[in-house]
């Protein structure tokens, strides 16, 4: 009897642990998370030519880790291509599909303005700032870019890389053991205590007040970087994000300041992106999906901003 009923219990256990991984992998979209690599030079991107579908969304890269399309090796004659360079709040996440990002968005745009081919890079990954944009368009150059847009945030100005090992739970190198166990270390955290979730995601969307130390190196790097980009292609645009905490007090945070002061030293003039969230907010569409990130209707305002800010006479 006791035989009969430990087998039971076996039995049941095992078809839980199938049931939960099939419904893991197959409902959810876990177990097949997007990955990074790392890099001496760059810190981590994203793996290039990398395919999946997670929670019902797209997400593939190219052959350089953009999340776009893959770039052709030649410029034809009457293309027009824009390079896009950001951080978590460009690259979207698992929960923006391909389709939905800013930089799609905007190709598409576009390709409806011109009868030539057009090209939008998404050059980003979570947690990139000055020093990951400045070693990658020293690795792979700007791609004949007929535009050049980057997307900043406050904190950014202090977002140094660290060049410590990944985080399997933020930035992930290899596939999970299975997509029930991925559930299980990445998000059941979140339904526990604050200091375990701090413990085992390695991130946040509150940021503690940076060193000069800090701010001084991201200064120099973004310094650095809109350098090299000027030297490659007359139009140089920046674009300031403002987190929904910043939208809601209607002052952003002193990283901002510093960010516009040194553009426009360098003769660029950067453009709020807060007029747009705030319209949008006082319509009653929300455009955030947490205080950082974006939602399907942020990414559209990007594009759009881009899309106006870009002068027609570079298309084609």
């Amino acid at each position: 009897m006791k035989k009969r009923k430990f087998c039971i219990v076996i039995f049941i256990v095992s078809a839980a642990l199938v049931l939960g991984e099939l419904f893991a992998r197959y409902y959810l979209g876990l177990g097949t998370p997007p990955l990074y690599i790392a890099d001496s030079q760059i810190e981590y991107l994203l793996k290039p030519d990398y395919d999946v579908k997670r929670f019902g969304n797209r997400h593939h890269t190219n052959q350089f880790g953009m999340r776009s399309d893959p770039l052709p090796n030649t410029l034809k004659d009457n293309e027009f291509r824009v390079m896009v360079f950001g951080d978590s709040v460009l690259y979207g996440g698992v929960l923006i599909a391909q389709s939905d990002l800013a930089t799609s968005i905007l190709q598409n745009n576009f390709s409806k303005l011109t009868a030539g081919q057009v090209y939008v890079g998404n050059i980003s990954a979570k947690s990139w700032g000055p020093g990951n944009w400045l070693a990658y368009a020293k690795k792979y150059g700007f791609f004949d870019a007929d535009a050049i847009v980057l997307v900043i945030s406050s904190h950014d100005c202090a977002d140094n890389p660290t060049f410590e090992p990944l985080n399997p739970n933020t930035h992930p190198t290899e596939k999970p053991f299975s997509a029930l166990t991925e559930g299980v270390a990445k998000y059941l955290p979140r339904y526990l205590p604050n200091s375990w979730v701090a413990k085992t995601q390695g991130e946040t969307d509150h940021f503690l007040e940076p060193s000069i130390e800090d701010v001084s190196r991201g200064l120099k790097d973004l310094e650095a970087f809109l350098t090299l980009a000027k030297g490659v292609s007359e139009e140089v645009l920046v674009f300031q994000h403002w987190t929904r905490e910043e939208v809601n007090q209607g002052k952003a945070k002193l990283g901002n300041e510093k960010i516009r002061v040194l553009c426009e030293a360098m003769g660029i003039s950067p453009i709020q992106l807060e007029p747009y969230f705030t319209e949008s907010i006082a319509n009653g569409v929300n455009p955030y999906h947490d205080n950082i990130h974006l939602n399907q209707v942020g990414q559209e305002l990007i594009a759009r901003a881009i899309l106006e800010a870009v002068p027609n006479k570079l298309l084609r």
